[in-house]
């Protein structure tokens, strides 16, 4: 079960887009500041801030949902455009140091391992400059829900990593990839040990997909060192 390989080949109008940019994400970034959209989809974070007076650039794996937010985007007036590029989240195409801040909403719950998820964060640190910040909100373990709880522990034998699932295509029925919900902890160490440390943290309740409601995790790190 290839994750990344079913992201860059979905259909653009069946990549989830529920977690909404938190307003706490304006407390740390100013307008004109330069933004990294990591896992953008089709653009709909990217066209809000680029409304707002942000320089976003919005990077996504898969190349139809660049081309729907392309087009999207060329409908809507900005204060600034924003400019998409397809790109590994892992191996980003940017000088280091590049911008002022990264947002990560919804993305890493599709990286099935650990070792990808701890690249990604270190591409994002490497291209950001230094004080800069990494907003991230992702799904949460959510063990009191007797549906995640089953599904946590059922698929355990095929994803190996507690607190992953297996998802499947909503239209066929197969499975389509490995979802990945994380403990505060997870997070918090995810990003101190790849160059960030801690300066916002807030629980908060998303809606997946399919339209449950499951635990949030709202982090912002501050790049660390010069």
């Amino acid at each position: 079960m290839d994750t990344a390989d079913y992201w860059k080949h979905t259909k653009a109008k069946a990549i989830p887009a529920t977690v909404k940019l938190q307003q706490v994400f304006y407390e740390y970034a100013i307008p004109g500041d330069r933004v990294i959209d990591i896992g953008c989809a089709c653009g709909e974070v990217c066209d809000q801030l680029a409304s707002a007076g942000f320089d976003v650039t919005g990077v996504d794996i898969n190349p139809e949902a660049l081309r729907q937010a392309d087009l999207s985007s060329k409908e809507k007036e900005h204060l600034r455009d924003p400019f998409f590029l397809q790109a590994d989240a892992s191996l980003l195409p940017f000088a280091n140091e590049t911008f002022d801040i990264a947002i990560m909403q919804a993305f890493l719950t599709t990286v099935a391992t650990k070792e990808v998820r701890h690249r990604i964060i270190r591409e994002a640190c490497r291209v950001m400059k230094p004080g800069g910040y990494l907003y991230l909100a992702d799904f949460g373990q959510t063990w009191y829900m007797k549906l995640y709880r089953e599904r946590y522990i059922n698929d355990l034998p095929i994803t190996k990593e507690e607190g992953s699932i297996i998802a499947y295509d909503q239209k066929t029925g197969e499975k389509a990839y490995i979802s990945h919900h994380f403990t505060e902890k997870e997070l918090v160490f995810l990003l101190v040990e790849n160059g960030f440390e801690i300066e916002f943290f807030r629980n908060e309740e998303f809606t997946t997909r399919t339209g449950n409601r499951i635990n949030g995790l709202i982090f912002i790190g501050k790049k660390t060192g010069t």
